[in-house]
């Protein structure tokens, strides 16, 4: 019907620049047209409006219905139990709030008590789903049977994969199966290997870069001998990612190659002081004995930074690729006194990022441990190594120094702060209102503990054109943290 082209034009162009003529609508409209387009209360946007609802209808009318029988079976039966009556009155409220950040602590708490929502909330679980990915699978948790039943209903809610595993590895799209991949190598990492090991030979070189990517999941020595056969592949970005992963595990072919460099490299040297009363331990960085097979696997030939000469960059990216355990069997000594001899002097200080990047590469929680220890620099790459309790002391500890580093780091956090991070962290949030607004405390909401409350007045701005923000911010945080600890309860709830 080209009327209705017509009035789609208008509405990209806008009523300023066009209207809607008489002519340009079928004849039967003429005379709805004639006594919207004469009604002179109503301005050129509303007549638009309702000559576009007058066009809409006689579009539809004239339509014939479907011949086709449509049969819709009934949904199975529920066989777990609905939320109660005060868990679902706080998902309505957190709706009224608009907060993302609640919906998933809340949908968290449904899902470990292995509950489902009632019928009528689940298409708005669903409208949140479609724009939501991240949430999908949160939410059809939650929606049960009827979940399910109604998702075949409508093409844009269809998120339930019906498909095991298994087949979607063999018949699924290179997306599915790159995230089924991932989640079997968080269950079940030889399986992952194996499925992958099967279809190699049929993949092609990006699909396989793709996957192989994966398996970065749960690394381990059992990896090792099929990614040491992978070395061979001819692709080249197969080969950078299998490089990759190898970096990674100890003892592979590519880390015992750095180590024979760098255990001629550097050296611990024993010197006697003045007077010959004692001896000095220190460390000696020597001209690495490099061929071109480390340069090929990743290892920069030329410094980019001043710090270091182009030998010395050398030994420092190998540091960065070595289990940190290697130097105590290597120097015969604690991780406390191996980073004690690299603080000594100036030369060898500028050593010490590498220990870091290999600590976090590695997972080394000692080393991760040591360094907080005997350091007064906040990493945020190793923090996340230790408890959580040991993460909010440290956090506490060099908070003044770099607190907006620390406050990032604190958002990745799984579980509550302690009160007193909490107090630190809002100490200096509320002194920077434009940086930690309500957007901040919503995001954060899962992690503030509920004890924090009755200290916020206390972190009133001493800025008088800052303190009504705060104290409007204070509002909204005792909404947030209401709602909260109202999901907790509820589910404890029985009623």
């Amino acid at each position: 019907m080209e009327f209705w082209n017509n009035i789609i034009n208008t509405a990209l162009l806008g009523t300023d620049k066009r209207q809607v003529g008489r002519e340009e609508l079928s004849t039967e409209l003429s005379d709805a047209y004639q006594q919207i387009i004469s009604n002179e209360e109503i301005d050129k946007e509303e007549k638009f409006l309702q000559i576009t609802s007058a066009a809409l209808n006689f579009r539809v009318c004239g339509n014939a219905p479907s011949s086709e029988n449509v049969i819709v079976k009934e949904a199975d039966k529920e066989t777990r139990p609905y939320c109660n009556v005060a868990s679902l009155q706080v998902l309505k409220d957190i709706f009224e709030e608009q907060s993302q950040s609640l919906l998933v602590f809340w949908l968290q708490q449904c899902n470990a008590k292995d509950q489902i929502v009632t019928p009528e909330l689940v298409p708005a679980l669903f409208d949140i789903a479609v724009n939501q990915k991240k949430l999908r699978s949160l939410i059809t948790g939650c929606c049960g049977k009827r979940g399910e039943w109604l998702s075949d209903l409508n093409p844009d809610w269809q998120f339930y994969v019906r498909e095991n595993d298994d087949e979607v590895w063999q018949n699924g799209t290179s997306e599915l199966r790159k995230k089924v991949l991932a989640r079997m190598r968080e269950t079940d990492p030889a399986k992952a290997r194996e499925w992958l090991k099967q279809t190699w030979t049929a993949e092609n070189a990006n699909t396989k870069t793709e996957l192989l990517k994966q398996l970065g999941t749960n690394i381990s020595a059992d990896d090792l001998e099929w990614l040491e056969i992978l070395l061979e592949e001819k692709s080249q970005k197969v080969r950078d990612v299998v490089l990759d992963l190898l970096k990674r595990i100890p003892g592979s072919s590519i880390i015992t190659s750095y180590w024979d460099i760098l255990q001629k490299s550097v050296v611990v040297k024993k010197e006697k002081t003045l007077l010959g009363m004692g001896s000095k331990t220190s460390i000696q960085i020597q001209p690495p004995e490099v061929n071109d097979s480390v340069f090929k696997s990743g290892i920069e030939k030329l410094s980019n930074t001043k710090e270091f000469n182009d030998e010395e960059f050398i030994v420092y990216q190998l540091m960065q690729s070595i289990p940190p355990k290697y130097w105590e069997k290597h120097f015969d000594n604690s991780p406390e006194n191996i980073l004690g001899y690299f603080k000594k002097e100036k030369s060898t200080q500028k050593y010490l990022p590498a220990f870091l990047l290999a600590i976090a590469r590695f997972k080394s929680y000692d080393w991760a441990l040591t360094f907080f220890q005997n350091s007064d620099v906040f990493d945020s790459s190793v923090i996340e190594l230790l408890s959580e309790k040991e993460q909010d002391k440290f956090s506490i500890q060099h908070f003044e120094k770099d607190a907006d580093t620390i406050i990032a780091t604190a958002k990745r956090r799984e579980t509550e702060w302690s009160h007193e991070l909490a107090k630190k962290i809002f100490k200096h949030a509320s002194k920077n209102l434009y940086q930690y607004n309500r957007s901040f405390y919503n995001e954060c909401i899962r992690l503030i503990p509920g004890s924090i409350l009755v200290d916020l007045e206390k972190f009133t701005p001493a800025e008088v054109h800052l303190q009504g923000s705060w104290s409007n911010i204070i509002e909204y945080i005792i909404k947030l943290v209401t709602l909260k600890q109202q999901a907790i309860q509820s589910f404890r709830s029985q009623y």
